[in-house]
């Protein structure tokens, strides 16, 4: 494959990179789970103050490298924080003052290495979903007192501000991260056992799997989801070439691999070799399928269900369904 040029957008990786998956698991830290909230209540339907796709267009106008080494969540404060002073929510005046502010009042030493407000079982807060080993904004762990990156203590200003304007409120910011928390594969695998033991609701579920998915509880929060169902002779994997689009409604937050450009990439290009490296090998009789999700579109794979589990009930079942599963990476 060709070379793309040093400066080419990211946009898309579609095919783009070699490279195996790091397929390391993490608690995300605090400050990434206020990134998370702090961008989807902006969004929501009470504030709508930007779009998924104005999202993307401010992070994919960052050149290839520098897009690559920033860490995920910091791609989404610039993204937001970006986009807060285009639309004149908050003056940039303002948010350099009130970083400048934090600074004189040395409220830039990362909490979460003193404090320990983090409850993820590390002892320091690191930097997670990037490419790279090391990075310009990746903090100096080794330093006596650890500072916020320019883009974290771009996010503490940020937060600050828009919880002065009214904008947002802390109670808000804080029941977002819990109902994200809520929020597990455990759902899924809710709906899977269900469409396992009942065919009506199998049938429900790939018509409609929003309000299947509403027939146990199960909010989607807005999003278009599809079901996928695997046979003895097709299998599904899901991919989100463009950024991270993912069942988080009904999964949660995505692992980190799945944002790695390295899955993004591949998947699309080598599938078969993305399921070996997770230890799934097909047939090659069984047909793969890659489905790339997006803003509008968000897919939930439908595993097999496994030989010699007639008679189980759904709760037996619902225990075999794993995450990996649904993504379609691995097979039960």
């Amino acid at each position: 494959m060709t070379d793309l040029p040093p400066n080419h957008p990211p946009h898309d990786a579609g095919g783009r990179f070699d490279g195996p998956v790091i397929r390391a698991e993490h608690e995300a830290a605090h400050w990434e789970k206020e990134a998370d909230a702090i961008r989807m209540l902006l969004s929501d339907a009470k504030r709508r103050l930007f779009t998924t796709d104005e999202s993307r267009r401010v992070q994919e106008q960052l050149d290839d490298a520098t897009y690559w080494a920033m860490p995920y969540y910091e791609r989404w404060i610039l993204a937001f924080s970006s986009l807060m002073i285009s639309k004149g929510v908050v003056p940039e005046a303002e948010l350099l003052a009130e970083e400048a502010r934090l600074r004189e009042a040395e409220l830039d030493v990362v909490e979460d290495h003193h404090n320990h407000h983090d409850d993820h079982g590390h002892d320091h807060d690191h930097d997670h979903d990037h490419d790279h080993e090391h990075h310009p904004y990746q903090e100096d762990h080794d330093a006596a007192e650890e500072r916020l990156s320019p883009l974290r203590l771009r996010g503490v200003a940020m937060r600050n501000l828009l919880l002065a304007k009214g904008v947002l409120t802390a109670a808000e910011i804080r029941e977002e991260i819990a109902r994200m928390d809520a929020r597990s594969p455990h759902n899924g695998a809710a709906i899977v056992a269900r469409a396992w033991t009942d065919p009506a609701y199998a049938q429900r579920l790939e018509a409609d799997a929003v309000a299947a998915a509403a027939e146990l509880g199960l909010d989607a929060a807005g999003t278009k989801l599809a079901a996928l169902f695997n046979t003895a002779t097709r299998h599904h994997l899901v991919v989100c070439t463009l950024c991270s689009c993912y069942p988080r409604s009904i999964l949660g937050r995505p692992p980190a691999w799945y944002k790695s450009r390295a899955y993004r990439a591949r998947a699309v290009r080598d599938p078969r070799g993305i399921l070996a490296e997770f230890g799934t090998s097909l047939p090659p009789r069984v047909e793969l399928r890659v489905h790339d999700s997006n803003a509008e579109l968000r897919y939930l794979v439908v595993p097999q269900r496994p030989a010699g589990t007639e008679g189980w009930d759904e709760a037996r079942l619902a225990g075999l369904v794993t995450r990996d599963g649904m993504i379609g990476v691995t097979t039960l």
